[in-house]
């Protein structure tokens, strides 16, 4: 499920999903970035209200593996947009996260599913170049094409 990454030899908690960093995201304040991206799963609202109800994160995770509560169509497609955007709020919103986050300069490496663990360190790596106060915008732009491919590749599915 992921945990903490590494950077520069050194772990950083603050890079989990299921750290509890309270953001405001779409109107509403999220404990984590986790909890967000698992009610995105869904348009029931009854099962979304379960997900916003529960603190602990593994439980969200379990939540959002449910199969009888109706799903977003194309989220295939969206959730690597999804989990960006809890991210990107945490880390926008959260100076001491934010701070953590922009003093590694090293690659990511997250930890988890092979596909998580691939998109967690392109979407932190995304990020820390986004919140530089100078960003390589030749960087971003290789990770924006990097998210596209991806969305090209899911539609319809």
């Amino acid at each position: 499920m992921g945990g903490p990454c590494k950077c520069d030899g050194k772990t950083y908690h603050c890079m989990d999903n299921f750290a509890k960093i309270p953001f405001k995201l779409d109107g509403l304040t999220w404990i984590s970035c986790e909890q967000y991206f698992q009610a995105k799963k869904f348009v029931d609202e009854a099962h979304i209200a379960k997900i916003r109800n529960e603190t602990e994160g593994t439980k969200q995770w379990e939540l959002g593996q449910k199969r009888s509560a109706k799903r977003v169509p194309n989220w295939e497609e969206v959730k690597i947009d999804v989990m960006y955007e809890a991210n990107k709020a945490k880390f926008e919103q959260d100076d001491g996260a934010r701070e953590e986050l922009l003093s590694t300069t090293g690659r990511i490496e997250a930890g988890g599913f092979p596909f998580w663990k691939k998109w967690n360190e392109l979407i932190l790596e995304r990020l820390r170049e986004e919140l530089r106060p100078e960003p390589d915008t030749e960087k971003i732009e290789k990770y924006k094409k990097a998210f596209e491919r991806y969305r090209v590749e899911q539609k319809g599915k």
